[in-house]
């Protein structure tokens, strides 16, 4: 299966940098609470080796912005959940996953077996500090100008990733 599996969350800084895990910070301890910190810019290469930026993706419609990494079995485990909704929400919520894996090739099949045709992007360090990301799963729930309406670190029911995405449709 090439990759590191952990039970529970998987450490991306693990799987990024090699260099262990980051230092431990609760989720919901971030620069700022929901609804009133804007999400920190980045710039990140997609899947075909282009360079995007969240600047890109902030336009009039909300962002589910989903951080994974395909050895992860929680991430796994959202991924038909995702696609479902995807189906539902997509032409009111803009899906977007930033994919921690040193494998393009693996992030690519992982997104084609799942049938997710929305942007997938290679995550970085950096992105990982910026957003103090603990583990994966986690999505961020932004506004369209970039807000921050909420954002929930695991993996979740369907349900309440619906119920979460109408809250993000109601917060516009």
């Amino acid at each position: 299966m090439g990759g590191m599996l952990y039970g529970g969350l998987v450490l991306i800084g693990v799987l990024v940098s090699g260099l262990g895990p980051p230092p431990f910070t609760p989720s919901w301890v971030v620069a700022g609470e929901p609804g009133t910190m804007t999400a920190p810019p980045f710039s990140l290469l997609d899947l075909q080796g282009k360079s995007r930026s969240l600047a890109d993706f902030l336009n009039a419609t909300p962002i589910l912005l989903e951080f994974m990494s395909p050895d992860c079995p929680h991430c796994r485990e959202m991924a038909p959940v995702l696609t479902r909704l995807h189906a539902q929400y997509r032409d009111r919520v803009q899906f977007v996953t930033v994919a921690f894996d040193k494998s393009v090739p693996r992030v690519q099949r992982f997104a084609a077996s799942e049938k997710h045709g929305w942007p997938y992007l290679l995550g970085s360090q950096d992105v990982i500090n910026a957003y103090r990301l603990d583990g994966v799963p986690t999505f961020w729930f932004l506004a369209p100008a970039g807000r921050v309406v909420n954002r929930v670190v695991g993996s979740m029911p369907e349900e309440v990733l619906r119920q979460h995405l109408d809250s993000l449709l109601q917060a516009r």
